[in-house]
């Protein structure tokens, strides 16, 4: 799961991309159908782990039929958050967002607002970046920056998070520079979390993000995450050369499936 993983990211703006998550999809359902999404008397840790991995993968990879189902428990976790397991919680959150729109979006947030359990606020401010709408996403964004509704030290936790999204990847960058002189400001003094701010560039695949990423950070040094930028440079140079070299045998293969 978390090799297909890496490599969604890697192909997300190839032309077929949709054939690789078909790929996936015929990988994950039978594992799913199995699995299910109710725990079964005697199952273990390890039970609960594949479950939540494998519903996560499938949703991930556009299953209609786990997309609805995750958007039928949402609707029950709305009236009672204890309808739905905490072992899959987080998935059907997460899944929930992907097909939501602003009426989700909004009350995703609003959720977050009542609850007073900090692990449900995570869970939530989590399924916040998956939404694919781009206008919730730069919504999100902007919030991530305002102390009433997104505390400090969860602004790094949205933005990142908004950044994994393969929607959200590019105009996360995007805010980031614009509104790099307060995050900077907030976390500038070698705290974690500017680095974590860099690191998301490290999932861009083409030669002009390269030169953007080294053009913007040889203007606004940042001693704090030099290494960080090093390693990001690095690994945008490596997804290049990757996608140069598997590119056309990927293209082949996808290009035959149904």
């Amino acid at each position: 799961a978390a090799n297909l993983s890496g490599l969604d990211y890697l192909l997300a703006d190839e032309p077929f991309f949709s054939s690789f998550q078909s790929f996936a999809r015929q990988l994950f359902n039978p594992i799913g159908k199995r699995v299910g999404w109710e725990a079964r008397v005697g199952e273990g840790h390890l039970d609960a782990i594949l479950r939540k991995t494998v519903l996560s993968a499938l949703g991930n990879y556009g299953d209609e039929e786990t997309l609805r189902e995750a958007a039928s428990r949402f609707d029950q976790y709305t009236m009672s958050p204890d309808k739905v397991s905490p072992d899959i919680r987080g998935v059907v959150l997460g899944l929930a967002a992907m097909r939501g729109e602003r009426t989700t979006y909004d009350t995703m947030w609003s959720l977050r607002e009542e609850t007073t359990l900090e692990e449900e606020k995570v869970r939530l401010l989590g399924a916040i970046t998956r939404f694919e709408i781009p206008d919730l996403l730069d919504d999100a964004l902007e919030r991530s920056l305002e102390p009433k509704r997104v505390r400090v030290h969860d602004t790094i936790r949205l933005v990142s998070g908004v950044a994994t999204n393969r929607l959200g990847r590019d105009r996360t960058w995007e805010f980031v520079k614009s509104n790099w002189a307060e995050l900077d400001r907030r976390y500038g003094a070698g705290d974690f979390g500017l680095q974590t701010l860099v690191s998301i560039t490290g999932r861009f695949t083409t030669q002009q993000k390269l030169d953007d990423v080294k053009t913007f950070f040889e203007m606004h040094p940042t001693p704090a995450a030099e290494r960080t930028i090093r390693q990001s440079l690095e690994r945008i140079k490596l997804n290049i050369a990757w996608l140069e070299r598997n590119r056309d045998d990927l293209e082949s293969q996808y290009s035959t499936d149904p």
